[in-house]
């Protein structure tokens, strides 16, 4: 009598819900559609801001971001990283992946960067950059990998046009990323640190000091977006999702959240 129940019981249990019809298959009750970013490390905080608010309007489309220096992404890129979208931190290395045939079209400009000097300890403001720099008391000075970070990049330009890049090599601490940069001055590792303009947001009480660099010592941060081409062949469902948020990335709504962030957006 008993083993006749449990006969009669299981496929209720199928019916009702209680266990999934099909056991081999993952759950996916949205039927969610994923899209893999590569995003420049200066931009963690508003690219979370952007996708929270992105899957509000498309709760469809799950956005996976994945941070790093833009050099690094690039060549993760290049050895097959199975990447959607590219959010760099500058236009060399999205022009590059276009030429060498890996983006469907030329990057775009979403934004422009501000480059800033930071610390989080207790600093008197000079007359100068230099003077501040030169200073006995500042003793290690974290930079981006210029190779990898254009953020680090931009920062030895403003040294070199300031003339004393020479005088400070001894004194540099350098980065893989933006985001250890921030560790290095978060820590105390570094006196001081040049990092994005969007790292003091939110953080004023942290950092105790702030720098704005003249953006006339560096070329213009210009950060640039492209479309990855796949080796795969996308689905049209696909393809709409990742088009979508190429299209929001120059929507009022993310414009707003990198503004925010001490962003420029640039005139069309």
């Amino acid at each position: 009598m008993k083993s006749f129940k449990i006969v009669i019981l299981f496929p209720l249990l199928f019916l009702t819900g209680i266990f999934p019809q099909n056991l081999g298959q993952s759950k996916n009750p949205k039927n969610e559609m994923e899209v893999v970013v590569a995003v420049a490390a200066n931009l963690k905080n508003p690219m979370e801001e952007i996708r929270l608010s992105f899957q509000k309007q498309n709760p469809e489309i799950n956005i996976k971001n994945i941070f790093g220096a833009s050099g690094q992404l690039t060549n993760q890129i290049q050895n097959g990283a199975p990447m959607d979208l590219f959010l760099s931190a500058d236009m060399d290395f999205p022009l590059a992946l276009y030429k060498d045939g890996y983006t469907l079209f030329p990057p775009k400009v979403y934004a422009e960067g501000e480059l800033v000097l930071l610390s989080q300890k207790e600093i008197e403001k000079t007359k100068s950059i230099s003077e501040l720099l030169l200073s006995e008391n500042i003793k290690f000075i974290a930079i981006a990998n210029p190779r990898t970070a254009p953020y680090g990049k931009v920062a030895v330009e403003t040294l070199q046009t300031l003339g004393i890049y020479e005088k400070l090599k001894h004194k540099f601490v350098f980065g893989e990323s933006i985001t250890q940069v921030n560790q290095f001055i978060s820590t105390g590792s570094a006196d001081v640190g040049f990092t994005s303009f969007s790292t003091l947001y939110g953080n004023e009480d942290k950092f105790r000091f702030w720098y704005q660099v003249d953006p006339k010592t560096h070329s213009t941060i210009q950060q640039g977006v492209v479309i990855i081409q796949s080796k795969e062949v996308r689905t049209e469902e696909q393809k709409i999702a990742i088009s979508k948020l190429f299209e929001y990335l120059f929507s009022a709504e993310a414009k707003s959240i990198l503004l925010k962030y001490g962003y420029k957006i640039p005139k069309n």
